[in-house]
Parts: structure tokens; sequence; C-alpha cells
């Protein structure tokens, strides 16, 4: 097996087993009716389903009476910092038994066991599942009917490749194209038969997107010094079955990209098949004991029973859930909205042992983008945003949610990459500026470093060079130049899990001390103190309000942060206890103003001051969510927060229910029941643009848009049990009295809160420990 994915794993699960302090003697399973069930085949890979485990997601689909699936792994970052798919595996059969006339065709997602099924004539069963503990997959075919199989893994990097103007977007040589920065080269695959099995796999020996970066950044003189996982990276498969041989090698189209197949046959007929593909990723500079360790470990791998990748899905579904209407028709509302929901959970539960985080732009489940929506013509490796940067302001919806969840295990690669890429961002402090801090932009690589485009886009798009407001460390871009505080979100998420689960979050303090010394060292050396207070300017509210004067999503999230800091009390790397006293006193309060929409009413103001406005988010409703500031049981008054949302002649028109947008988690934070239903509704219902049911976008992202599905599940959430005021726990503040059903969430001090729902009644409430049952509230007031 791969000792080292199997090591990490042990860890991993060790840290968190104070994470998993309830359990209950028989565990939950889902409605059989959340299975998606297809009895026909699909047109191309939009209409394919998920199907993963441990840091593998499939594509799986049937198209032409041939089984089909990409292979997606964390990790696989190449020179570019594109997030190559590892390639695609067809099956074919003879007599075939999902011929387009045949019998019997089934496609099945089985939900509580994390598995693919697909049923066809002469009772032909093949089971496609990931081991959750072992980088591999396994594919089992049994009939009544004696057949031939040919399993082909199917490559489209066999030749180096010039990209053309768009197709960067994959890269994190940035959205935009511009005569200043290089059409990136996509640099080939290697792939081999080897030991009668298909071995292909990529190794980056070039650095050309971190040469030019850190040349373009100025930062040479670090760049031996600065973590890179795109240096020496390699990944890649190995394809074995023992029951089948190399054939010819083939070539083909499909869709829009011409790929060659290695092709390994059956040299006889059979009834029954078993084929395993291995998975590795690391950074090596011995190519040849990688290759071998692969080989050996798949071959161990594939001996592996099911049993305990099932265990972990039985577990993983009784930790937490949200059912609702459960004996309803599959078309009813509220059914999809928590089927939809536990599918989140389970594209995110895919990837819980990765090394790195889901990718909010379409996680381990990205197909070709010409059948996206407006998508290009190019490799099935395409997804818009990168697969190598990290845009904070969209990663954070995937992990709110994952609190209440329970699905600390997850979490973890979203911490570790912060931890990792700490250490750079602190040269980067220092370099620029002196500081003894980090410096966090808002579109950074899985190296901490800006986006290329992204640090200098007015440049790059033909502005003049910087000047004395941009200096070198600052993004040069309307959108995110002085954007520096949406790290502050994962600060108070790993926070959070203290408070949750008594997480031990003393690897993480150099991370969150050294994110919070930014704002006190920068604005201090910049500003100096005006009455003893922080003049944090210039600063943004998001994308929206530039160059602005003490940003409400900055102050009261610092404020925040700083308290919750207070209360884990942790053992301090920077600081002390009376240094984070002093530095809260030293942060603004929120800012008010009159409404420009209802210039009489009062509303949280978005900032004291700023220039010019960029984007159109409503950043004065961040006090609301991720905040906290304002809303039911608060003592702030909750109109100014009301207002801000509905008399906002500034940002009221782009209110939405897609993608990224937050508006029913500040809707049911605010008691507005009705609206936040609404959206939670449309934003949870059937997907109409691809078969899967949640599959949407791209929206301002990718598909499938991840983040959609993150703001939907921290929105439902919040419809059901709000944690957020003191000791509280407040059920059903915003619930509709449509949706009955049971849940179990999370709470914090280790708390697990299980009940049943009748409309706005709750039965059969458990709360664990129960000294907490006296802090639940139930209703809005």
């Amino acid at each position: 097996m791969n000792l080292k994915l199997l090591t990490k794993t042990i860890i991993a699960l060790g840290s968190l087993l104070p994470f998993f302090f309830i359990r209950h003697a028989q565990a939950i399973t889902l409605p059989s009716s959340y299975d998606t069930i297809w009895n026909s085949q699909s047109l191309n890979s939009a209409g394919s389903m998920p199907v993963g485990g441990g840091d593998i997601g499939l594509n799986a689909w049937v198209e032409n009476g041939d089984i089909l699936f990409y292979v997606a792994k964390s990790g696989t970052f190449d020179e570019n910092n594109s997030m190559l798919k590892l390639g695609r595996v067809r099956l074919s059969m003879s007599p075939n038994p999902f011929a387009m006339n045949a019998c019997c065709f089934e496609q099945r997602l089985l939900i509580n066991h994390g598995y693919v099924t697909f049923s066809g004539a002469n009772s032909t069963l093949i089971k496609l599942w990931v081991d959750v503990f072992h980088p591999v997959v396994h594919v089992e075919i049994t009939g009544s009917s004696q057949m031939n199989l040919t399993a082909s893994f199917e490559t489209w990097r066999t030749a180096g490749h010039q990209m053309v103007s768009g197709e960067q977007q994959q890269t994190s040589w940035g959205v935009n194209t511009s005569p200043k920065l290089p059409l990136p080269y996509q640099y080939p695959d290697t792939i081999q038969y080897n030991q009668n099995g298909i071995l292909n796999y990529h190794a980056n020996t070039e650095q050309p997107l971190f040469d030019f970066q850190t040349n373009a950044q100025g930062l040479s003189a670090e760049a031996k010094s600065l973590y890179n996982p795109m240096l020496n990276n390699t990944f890649g498969s190995y394809m074995v079955s023992s029951q089948l041989t190399p054939g010819a090698i083939t070539t083909g189209k499909y869709i829009d990209t011409n790929f060659t197949a290695y092709n390994l046959i059956s040299s006889q007929l059979s009834n029954s098949f078993k084929i395993c593909l291995g998975t590795a990723q690391n950074q090596t500079t011995d190519l040849e004991s990688w290759k071998s360790e692969l080989i050996s470990s798949t071959a161990l791998a594939s001996k592996e029973p099911q049993t305990d990748s099932l265990n972990w899905w039985h577990s993983f579904w009784d930790r937490s859930y949200i059912i609702i209407n459960p004996g309803s028709s599959p078309s009813d509302a509220g059914f999809q909205v928590g089927k939809n929901y536990q599918y989140f959970r389970y594209m995110m539960g895919c990837n819980a042992f990765g090394e790195w985080p889901t990718r909010f732009n379409g996680g381990l489940f990205t197909f070709d983008p010409s059948t996206v929506s407006g998508g290009p013509s190019f490799t099935p490796d395409y997804r818009k945003w990168s697969g190598g940067t990290f845009t904070a302001q969209n990663q954070r919806l995937l992990s709110w949610p994952l609190l209440k969840s329970g699905d600390f295990d997850i979490m973890k690669a979203q911490f570790d990459y912060y931890q990792r890429i700490t250490p750079n961002n602190r040269i980067l402090a220092r370099t620029y500026f002196g500081l003894n801090a980090t410096l966090f932009s808002e579109q950074i690589d899985n190296t901490g470093l800006p986006n290329v485009y992204e640090y200098d886009a007015n440049y790059y798009n033909g502005d003049s060079p910087r000047n004395s407001l941009y200096p070198p460390g600052i993004d040069y871009n309307d959108y995110l130049s002085y954007l520096q505080d949406t790290a502050n979100e994962f600060v108070d998420i790993i926070l959070q899990s203290n408070i949750y689960t008594g997480l031990n979050i003393d690897p993480y303090m150099p991370f969150i001390e050294y994110q919070l010394a930014w704002f006190d060292e920068y604005y201090t050396q910049r500003n100096g103190l005006v009455n003893g207070t922080l003049v944090i300017y210039p600063g943004s509210g998001q994308e929206t309000y530039k160059l602005a004067l003490n940003s409400a999503s900055t102050v009261s999230g610092l404020r925040k942060v700083i308290a919750d800091l207070l209360l884990v009390n942790p053992t301090y790397i920077k600081g002390n206890t009376s240094y984070y006293q002093g530095y809260l006193t030293r942060v603004p309060s929120t800012p008010l103003r009159q409404c420009p929409g209802a210039t009489s009413l009062t509303c949280v103001s978005p900032a004291s001051n700023y220039s010019f406005i960029e984007n159109n988010e409503p950043t004065a409703l961040y006090t609301v969510f991720p905040w906290g500031e304002y809303g039911l049981g608060t003592s702030t008054n909750l109109s100014y927060a009301i207002h801000a949302y509905l008399n906002d002649s500034e940002t009221a028109s782009w209110h939405g229910s897609v993608g990224w947008r937050q508006d029913q988690i500040w809707l049911a934070r605010m008691g507005l029941t009705d609206m936040a239903t609404a959206i939670t509704t449309s934003r949870l219902a059937d997907s109409t643009d691809y078969r899967f049911s949640a599959f949407k976008g791209p929206n301002y992202d990718w598909s499938p848009d991840i983040n959609h599905y993150g703001s939907s599940a921290i929105g439902l959430q919040e419809q059901l049990m709000q944690t957020f005021v003191g000791d509280d726990i407040r059920l059903l503040p915003a619930w509709p009295s449509s949706w009955t059903g049971y849940f179990k969430l999370l709470a914090p001090n280790k708390t697990t809160v299980s009940a049943n729902i009748t409309g706005t009644d709750v039965t059969n409430l458990e709360v664990i420990p129960s000294s907490r049952l006296s802090d639940v509230i139930i209703g809005s007031s």
C-alpha cells in the first residue's frame, strides 16, 4: 500500500478522534430515495455522477454503451499550476450488455455507501468504488454471461502543447492574457505499458511560472527559500488487471480533444473481471523509486476489501445530517433542499484526506469545458480561475459549514494549506515593508504568492506602472488592492474549531498571529494611531468598496477574531493576552450611515469612507455573517443591518441566489424566514444545468460550482440552528412551517444537538452534554 498516504491518514484520524465524541448504537442512514438513479445513458461527460474517496474524485457515466470515468486527484499541480486530471478510463465489453438496444440499464449512486453501480443485460453489474484509506480505484464486473473486456486509459497529454489565449485560465498565469505575459506551454505526460499494466505520470522538471513570478514580484533573492509545491511535483496512475494484457495503442477524439488510448484486453471470455487503478502524488527527484512504489502499492491495495471504506462512509453520514420532508415526492422543494445539502457534504467527503482543500471551482469533478454553458473548446483539464490559485473569498464558503456538520477531518487540508504558506507570506511582509507579520493577498497561489496577473492587473491591462498608492507588495488591481482581511475568516474557522471541539490549534498559531499582526503593524507604521485607535486606510470592503477607511468587514472581523483568540487562550508565539486585549481596544468601531436608498433610516455602513465602488457585494452585511456583530439575539440594533440589506441602493440590485452570494445566510441570521427560505429553496433545488442534481454553474466561477453549495449549506444550517451569540443554541430561527424532518448538528463546547422537526415544533430533542439543554432557545424571539 502507499505507506506515506496511509501514515498521513492514520495521523489525521488519530488527531481528530476527540471530534467524534457522539456515537449512536445504530448509525443513521440517509433515505434511500436520496440515491441518484438513471435509467438511460448520458449524452456526454456533463451527464456524469461524482464518486470518490480519500483524495480521489471520479466523474462516471455511460455513453454509447461504454462505461467512462475521469480520474482526478488532490495535488496534481503541473509546471503552470494547472490542476491536471490523471486521465480517462473507458470500459468496452463484447457482447455488450450496455448496448444501446440492451435491456435493464441502470446507473445508481448509492449515497449511503459512497459508490456507483451500472446494471445491464444478462444480470451484468459493475461496481465502481474508491478506497477511502488507499489511493486506489476499484472496478468489479460480474454477469451471468461471458464476455470480452477492453479497459482503456485515455490521455490527451502525450505531446507538449502551446496554449492559446483563454486557455491560460486553467493555470496560475491569470484570468486574462496580456502582451506582457507569456502564454503557457503545457508539458507532456509519460505513458507506457509496464508489467502488463498502464503507467501514466507527469513529473515537473521546469518552473516557468514560479521563476517568472518571483522575478516580476521582486523576489528573486528569496526564491530559493520560498516553499514551492510545484517543484518536482510528480503524479500519475497505474491501471492493472490480472485478467487483462496490453493490446494495441489507438487514437481518437472525445468532444473537442484528441486522445491516445493504451488498451488492456482480455485474453479469454469471462463473466467477471477486476481492475485496479492506483494513484500517487508527491514531490520527488527519484522518479524510478516513485514509479516502483506506485506499482507495488497498487498491487497490495488491490487486495483490500471495501469494508473499511463502507464503514467510513456510514460513520460520515451518522456524524451529522439535515433531512427534510423525507417521505415526500422527489419533486418536493423541501425534499430537494435536504437531499442536495447532503450531496454537497458527499462531494466534500470525497476529498476528506487530500493534502489540498477541495477547490471552490469544480472540486475534483470538472468535466469537458465546452459542455459548460459558455465554456470554451479546451481539454478536460480546463477550469476557470485555475486549479492552483486559492481565492479566499470563495474557498471560505466551503469551510464554514463544516463546523456544524462536524467534518473537521475535511477542514484539516485547508488549515494545513495556510500553515505551509505562512513562512512565505512572512517573507513578503518583511521584504516589502520590514514587518514581522504576514502579507496575504486575496488571489494567492498554492505558494502563498499573489497570482501573477492579479498582482499587476492594472499594469498588464495597459495602465501605467505602479505609483505610491500601490507600492510593491500591494496588488495593483482595482478589485483586489488592499484586500488583506479574507484570511481572517480562516483564522476564525480554526479558532472556532477549538471552541467546537477542543482542537489543539498550536500548530496554526503562526498563521493566526502573524495574520492579525499585519493590520496592527502595517497601519500603525503607515498612519500612526489617532486617539489610540488604528486608522485602517487604504483598506477594502471586499472587492467592492475600494481605498476604504475602516471597512466594516475588516473592523468587525478583527474584533471577532481577537475576541475568539482571547477566548481560546492558546500558546502564543508572537503576542500575549495583554497585547491582544490592547489590540482589541485599538480596532475602530463599525461605521454607520444614513441608508443611500432611504436616508431617514440608519444602516451599517460598508466603510467610514471610500473612493470608488468596483464590484457589487453588500459588504456591510459581513457584520451579520461571518462576524455575528448583528443578528438575532445580539445586543446591537438589528434594524441597522436589516435596513442595510433592504435599502442599499449601491448594491441592492445585485442580491442573488447563485454562486458565492450570501443573501440566504444574512436573511436567516436576521430572522427573515420567508426571504431566506425562498433563496435556499432555489439554491438547493435540483439542477437544471446538468443531469446530476448537485451539479450547477458556472455562475461566477465554474462547474460544478462547489462554493454555490457551500454558501447554500451555511444558509440552511443558519435557518435551522444559530450559535453565534454567547452560549445560545437557537433552534428554528428562520425555519419554514412547511418543512418537517430530523437533524443532527454540532454546536460549540463539544455539543451535539439532534431532534425531530414538525413545522416549527421540535420533538425528541437530545442535547449532549445535557448541561447544554438550558442554552437552547426555540424560534426567532
